[in-house]
């Protein structure tokens, strides 16, 4: 038998089984998670602007692909922004909640690191224009 976290003793087959399981933790996410639809972009609140494809999107947080060139943890507000312009959300507050690297047999760029955020208080305004761009801009994960 061998002893996990000193909390219980398991017979050796149930420490491979634990150890091997390959299921996915349960989501631990409050609100419906959307895959944002080609063209949204994200932007960190800086000097020069760098847009950064969004991958998901909910109403506490977001996720997007970019290419490391500087410190995510130095920006405190993000803007959302459809490609085409026809839609901006501007200086939404944020914290990076997860940062790595991003593994997509399409991608062409071997640097590219995946960032999860969560939003920081929005106001009315920001509120109602985030849920409109989850209509309209994105589709429901399966």
């Amino acid at each position: 038998m061998v002893n996990i976290n000193n909390k219980r003793r398991l017979p050796a087959n149930e420490v491979y089984k634990v150890m091997t399981n390959t299921e996915s933790p349960q989501d631990r996410r409050r609100h419906k998670r959307y895959r944002a639809k080609d063209g949204a972009l994200i932007s960190p609140i800086a000097r020069y602007r760098k847009y950064w494809k969004m991958l998901d999107v909910s109403m506490r947080g977001a996720s997007f692909r970019y290419i490391p060139c500087e410190d995510l943890k130095d920006f405190n507000e993000i803007d959302i922004a459809m490609q085409d312009l026809g839609f901006t959300l501007e200086g939404i507050p944020f914290k990076v909640i997860s940062d790595c690297d991003f593994t997509d047999d399409c991608a062409s760029f071997s640097r590219l690191r995946r960032c999860g955020v969560e939003f920081g208080p929005l106001t009315h305004s920001q509120e109602s224009l985030l849920d409109e761009f989850i209509r309209k801009y994105t589709v429901a994960l399966s």
